[in-house]
């Protein structure tokens, strides 16, 4: 267990941090791309073509690779690990999904109406999503005329986020994330295999889900070999810009991704998990799972009914909705939902 860390000083990662505030900014810019990206179809946020969004996803697999390792190690208790996991994806998953059944559904689609509360196309949709399947489209012509044909289309990252945690869990059974060295060359495995893919074979043949699914795998894996290695959660502030100058320079290259990954993981520890936390970022409450899964259809249902809304208009009008209803899933649905694990347990 990773109690002590360098100088024998306590390990951050085993007290208060500051990795609430991260997801805050992680989520926020995975809001932000879309905020344009729903107007104008083209998200102008990015360095070497990697957009915002698309580097805040790769963090959020990071930050779970590392804290899901540190839950497994600590606790080593597969169904707690289990029920902790299900008890912070499902409940407000569920809410938002009878969201889209009993007012996205009837309100936000044309034709319209009540009967689309009741349609099988509606609920076969819920199901996929419960049950890991495609999220992607919009059953029931929801937000028809919309750029975006998608009820909700960051739910994608979700499956990927479930399969993580199942095969860390299996993992951690058979002892292959147990030690730095399997670890390492797991994730070293899963990168290289990803980097391969595209040269090896034809992208558009593949499934669509492999990319992802490697992509995904690569940086949540790299988040388990930090668990590992704590000197590597606290960097110096010069390892850090030798890393954001790495990517400035290597980022349009085959290991653009990676060297991304390397600075944002660096970043994120430096300032994730400072010598001395500060009370008032630790009690920020923990929004970032409600703004991931919010803030796309509200943003969609407000461009379903003001089409001519820009970026900026649709922020005003879309922001204040998704962060209340982000607030109302944290402290009506996650936090108390989380609260109940010692009755399942």
């Amino acid at each position: 267990m990773n109690i002590i860390g360098e100088n024998n000083a306590p390990d951050p990662l085993m007290r208060a941090n500051h990795f609430t505030l991260i997801r805050w900014v992680l989520a926020g810019l995975v809001a932000l791309g879309h905020l344009w990206i729903l107007p104008t179809g083209y998200e102008p946020f990015r360095i070497h073509n990697w957009t915002g969004g698309y580097m805040a996803v790769n963090g959020f697999f990071i930050l779970s690779g590392l804290l899901i390792a540190k839950s497994l190690h600590t606790r080593r208790n597969l169904k707690a690990y289990a029920v902790s996991r299900a008890l912070r994806i499902y409940p407000a998953l569920i809410v938002l999904l009878l969201a889209f059944a009993f007012i996205f559904a009837p309100f936000f689609s044309k034709p319209g109406g009540l009967e689309n509360m009741w349609s099988g196309e509606t609920w076969k949709y819920i199901l996929r999503v419960l049950f890991l399947g495609d999220p992607q489209g919009a059953p029931g012509g929801i937000f028809v005329g919309n750029r975006e044909a998608d009820f909700n289309g960051p739910l994608w990252t979700i499956r990927f986020e479930i399969i993580a945690y199942i095969m860390a869990g299996f993992a951690f059974l058979f002892g292959i994330v147990t030690k730095l060295w399997r670890t390492v060359a797991v994730f070293m495995s899963m990168q290289i295999a990803y980097m391969l893919l595209p040269f090896l074979f034809d992208t558009n043949v593949l499934p669509a889900s492999i990319l992802p699914l490697f992509r995904l795998s690569s940086a949540f894996l790299m988040g388990m070999v930090l668990w590992h290695a704590p000197k590597l959660r606290n960097p110096h502030w010069w390892w850090v810009g030798i890393l954001l100058l790495g990517f400035y320079l290597l980022g349009s290259t085959v290991v653009g991704e990676l060297s991304a990954n390397l600075a944002l993981a660096a970043l994120m520890m430096k300032l994730g998990l400072p010598q001395k936390s500060v009370p008032s970022i630790i009690r920020i409450p923990d929004y970032s799972y409600g703004l991931y899964i919010w803030h796309y259809p509200v943003m969609q249902g407000v461009m379903f009914v003001r089409p001519d809304f820009g970026p900026f208009q649709l922020m005003v009008v879309s922001t204040p909705i998704f962060i209340l209803l982000a607030g109302l899933s944290w402290h009506l649905i996650e936090k108390r939902a989380l609260g109940l694990k010692k009755k399942f347990l």
